[in-house]
């Protein structure tokens, strides 16, 4: 057990408060918890002082293992989490502790004693500075848990008690799959407890002491898991303050659990440092130079703890020592830390740079945050292991069970930009079903770009298609978590048909290896023969046959994962293979309805197709009420079926399902992209954000996934990060048209016309018969008045797939001509195709009102401004919903309201041009000139066309100001 300095025995005594006693480990004697060492046989209790925590509440608690000497190891496992490894012999559940109750009564807990009606003990993980740490069972929720009973004298105060409950409930917050999960906080008979998840493993720092140094790929796997969990810290505001080996535990598939978030906050009384006991918070051998001089320690002080403990596994030692721990402090503010490279040659020069400045002594100097560290490693040792034009998106999903679950819908973002006049034109990001063939494929020198094909049914198609595209998805999920090779999504190959050509289908998707298969049944039993193409010369590389029952499929899926691998001579870490061994669920029933709901989803985004899907998972959970990808397709289905009834039943139904989710799994990439996109969908963009930013992490080498961080950036307002987020997706997969459409798309709402345009232009190059080059390059046109050049391409993009977006653009293109006779059956066109979409049916009132027809006109508008009021009541914040309303307002000639919301959504999205143009509309139509003139100069500046402007009927009554005029050549005699 961690030695106490402050001596419990000495204190007064408070009423109705437990006391803790624990057991000598050599005679068996009780002593009081913070004995230093037994009154009956004198054996010292773990006394290393630069080790323990000082009295504080660092987590950690000592194995109860006999010890007949003083011990210099550090104290053992964190808050009792971690079992002991198969053979590791140091960790053993047994001993006991006595608790004296207010009562006087003796509570003994040893292995079979209860604990309250709920729990039963099954043995003593250990003791630490904070009390003592019990595996448990859980009877009411029939779990394995841990319990840690929390020092009496800790939480007598109620003022202390207080903080402790407000920062769990804090703590609580961080749902990260790296941050260890507390359950609740409880009492029995007086003594508190914190219960929380029992990880099978070890902790870090008994790791160490086994192995020594750690694989430097191993140890930047952990450090990247322990960036991951303090930057979902630092998301919610939580600093650990005690951030320490014995603080991490890893399981046996070293995934790392960060434990004891913000509770050493919680015993902080009236110094930044001392316990009610006058004892130190953290741990002397990782606390950071402004903890030991008591200075107040924000989220940075963790990551200079994060560098020691990266220092620890890279090296076997730390970078301070001394003969006391007041040496050893005393030297973290005084000294620079010997370079890791003196104790590990090996190391990379890299790895000293990120340690190092992570363990500098000034706050300023070191990294400002959690991501700046894995950016660096991500940047190094490879890929990230983390992160008017309406553009409204759909994003083919990725089918596999570990990504975009629920078919091929994904929600990125409905941003807006509005044309004024009409209501917008659109900009619109296509599902993948309209890939068309591209000229060329990339060279294997150039990486592995691979396909893997849904395979093709020989026999009854109706009966096993479902299974052999969830064969096809489940082996691109596997093959996404590999290193140094690069996999399509399997949502940009739903419409790829399985009998063409290897060739068309790799330039279709910029791949150069193909994976086919094909599937048939008799006999009771399935065969599947998969073959790896080489893409440029139509050579099979590999070919295997594999057969078993279809209630074996995840076990086929596994074989032939791992053949496959084989066949492209990758060598997949233990990491990864540990990884691509865990199933989504084991109930076969219940696997097989997610696999028909997923291809329920592939369909057409109808409401027969959605509801079925509905159907498969409601069933699929009813066989398996754990089985958390299930709850994530239909958090997906339920968005589909919001987005077509623009009803908040469903937008609050996919809420509760994605968290459901999240709480069954929330180590699953396609969890968090359903709660992005839920987030996204109803206003809550931070959190989609973040929940975005955690899929990365998950899945770090996913084009969509940075696609849809993108948009989730753009929603924000924030430029940069988007555009940035968007080169990363060209950047891991330069060869599919649909991010650099993404990029375009993101420079057009940003005002960047003329990279837009370059971007557009790419997308066809890529795919010469792409109908979203050619509408997204005539949206550029229509920004910038070309009102010639953007006819042809529009209808040359209907000649290829008609759309409501491509008929409500060439809509606007007549309206600006004025050719309203033409204008109205282009936007009635749009809304027979789209009748709930406010944006078309505002377009459609502008025309109306624009030919004359003013009653018509008034009536469309009411549409208009109810459709808008409904997505406002599930995204209040929706910004270009807000715009829209403005503008109906203003035409209806209600100003004020009008003025309420462009102000509104200008505060909302400030990196949008439009309604800032829009503004100078409503302005115009208020009579208030200089105001109209103010905003239009900040529009033209921001990249708004001023030849548009010239040519918007909504601006008439300012064109014929000479100011007006001025402004007009001003702008367009600079460059644009």
């Amino acid at each position: 057990m961690s030695h106490n300095r402050a001596e419990f025995r000495g204190a007064p005594q408070r009423e109705a408060c437990a006391v803790l006693f624990m057991e000598c480990p050599h005679c068996h004697a009780s002593n009081p918890d913070s004995s230093f060492r037994c009154a009956q046989c004198g054996v010292t209790f773990d006394s290393v002082y630069d080790a323990a925590t000082l009295g504080g509440l660092s987590g950690s608690a000592t194995p109860a293992s006999p010890t007949a000497a003083p011990s210099v190891r550090e104290p053992g496992a964190a808050i009792g989490v971690a079992s002991p490894t198969p053979g590791a012999g140091s960790r053993p559940l047994s001993g006991s502790v006595s608790w004296v109750m207010p009562t006087g009564q003796v509570m003994r807990l040893e292995a079979g004693s209860e604990f309250g009606p709920r729990y039963r003990i099954e043995g003593l993980l250990g003791q630490g500075g904070m009390g003592a740490v019990y595996k448990a069972y859980d009877k009411d929720l029939d779990r394995t848990v841990a319990l840690k009973l929390v020092r009496p004298d800790l939480v007598a105060s109620p003022a202390t008690m207080q903080r402790f409950k407000q920062e769990l409930l804090l703590s609580r917050k961080i749902s990260q799959k790296n941050v260890l999960r507390i359950h609740d906080l409880g009492d029995v008979d007086g003594v508190k407890f914190i219960s929380m998840a029992y990880v099978e493993g070890d902790d870090l720092h008994r790791v160490i002491e086994g192995h020594g140094r750690l694989p430097v790929e191993r140890a930047v796997s952990i450090a990247r898991q322990l960036c991951a969990a303090l930057e979902a810290a630092q998301a919610e505001g939580v600093v650990h303050r005690d951030l320490k080996p014995q603080n991490v535990l890893v399981d046996q598939d070293d995934n790392a659990y960060v434990s004891d978030f913000g509770l050493a906050k919680s015993l902080e009384a009236g110094s930044a440092m001392m316990t009610n006991t006058g004892d130190l918070l953290g741990t002397p051998r990782y606390m950071s130079p402004e903890q030991v001089e008591g200075k107040p320690a924000d989220h940075r002080s963790d990551l200079y703890s994060l560098g020691l403990i990266f220092y620890e596994m890279v090296t076997g030692e730390v970078p301070f020592k001394g003969d006391s721990a007041l040496q050893v402090m005393y030297a973290r503010t005084k000294e620079k830390p010997k370079s890791p490279k003196l104790l590990n040659p090996d190391l990379p020069d890299y790895l000293v740079r990120i340690i190092l400045r992570c363990l500098e002594r000034d706050p300023a100097d070191r990294y400002q945050n959690a991501r700046e560290i894995a950016h660096d490693l991500d940047a190094e040792y490879g890929p990230s292991l983390s992160r008017s034009v309406r553009i409204s998106v759909e994003i083919p999903a990725k089918h596999g069970w570990l990504f975009a679950a629920g078919g091929a819908l994904v929600l990125l973002a409905i941003l807006a930009l509005a044309i004024p006049t009409t209501r917008n034109f659109i900009l619109r990001r296509p599902q993948a079903s309209t890939v068309a063939p591209s000229p060329g494929i990339p060279s294997l020198a150039q990486g592995k770009y691979i396909a893997v094909l849904p395979f093709r049914v020989l026999g009854d198609a109706e009966q096993l298609g479902y299974i052999a595209e969830g064969l096809g998805d489940a082996l691109s999920t596997k093959l996404f978590q590999l290193k140094n090779i690069h996999v399509a999504s399997p949502g940009a190959l739903d419409k790829t048909g399985p009998q063409e050509s290897a060739q068309k289908i790799a330039r279709q998707l910029g791949a150069n290896l193909v994976v086919q298969g094909t599937l048939q049944s008799g006999g009771g039993k399935i065969a599947i023969i998969v073959s790896l193409v080489d893409a440029a010369s139509g050579q099979r590389l590999w070919t295997n046959e594999f057969s078993g029952v279809s209630q074996d499929l995840l076990t086929l899926e596994d074989e032939i994962y791992t053949q496959l691998v084989g066949a492209l001579e990758l060598k997949p870490g233990y990491v990864e293979q540990a990884r691509a061994a865990m199933h989504p669920t084991e109930n076969t029933a219940a696997y097989d309805l997610y696999l028909k709901g997923k291809q329920a989803m592939r369909g057409q985004q109808n409401l027969d197709n959605v509801t079925k899907a509905i159907e498969y998972y409601n069933d699929a959970l009813q066989r398996d009420p754990n089985f958390a990808l299930a709850y994530a397709g239909l958090a997906d289905a339920s968005l589909a079926m919001y987005r077509d009834k623009k009803d908040s039943f469903w937008s609050d139904k996919a809420l509760a399902a994605a968290e459901q989710a999240q709480q069954l799994n929330n180590g699953l990439a396609e969890v968090h992209f359903a709660l992005g996109s839920v987030y996204g969908t109803t206003g809550k963009t931070n959190e989609a954000i973040l929940e975005l930013d955690r899929a990365i992490t998950l899945d770090p080498r996913s084009d969509e996934a940075y696609r849809r961080l993108g948009g989730a950036y753009l929603n924000k307002g924030r430029k940069d990060e988007a555009i940035e987020a968007y080169h990363k997706a060209v950047q891991l997969n330069p060869y599919y048209w649909l991010n650099y459409n993404a990029l375009g798309e993101a420079y057009l709402q940003t005002g960047d016309n003329e990279k837009a345009l370059a971007m557009f232009s790419k997308v066809t190059e890529l795919e010469p018969d792409n109908v979203w080059g050619y509408e997204n390059i005539g949206a550029v046109y229509l920004t910038e008045g070309e009102y010639d050049k953007c006819i042809p391409v529009f209808q040359k993009a209907l000649q290829l797939q008609p759309t409501d977006v491509i008929y409500s653009n060439l809509g606007t293109a007549y309206f600006y001509l004025k050719r309203y006779s033409d204008a109205v059956p282009m936007f009635e066109k749009a809304v027979q195709l789209n009748p709930n979409d406010e944006t078309d049916m505002g377009n459609l009132a502008d025309a109306y009102r624009g030919a004359g027809q003013k009653d018509k006109a008034s009536a469309t508008y009411d549409k208009a401004i109810a459709l808008a009021y409904k997505e406002l009541a599930v995204n209040p914040r929706k910004a270009d919903t807000m715009d829209h309303l403005a503008l109906y307002y203003s035409k209806k000639g209600e100003t004020t309201q009008a003025l309420q919301f462009i102000h509104r959504a200008r505060e909302i999205d400030g990196s949008n041009v439009e309604p800032i143009y829009d503004e100078a509309t409503i302005q115009t139509a208020a009579g208030h000139t200089q105001e109209a003139l103010k905003a239009l100069r900040e529009a033209f500046q921001r990249g708004y066309s001023p030849r548009q402007a010239a040519n918007d009927p909504e601006l008439k009554s300012l064109q014929g100001n000479p100011e007006f005029a001025e402004l007009i050549k001003e702008f367009s005699d600079k460059p644009q």
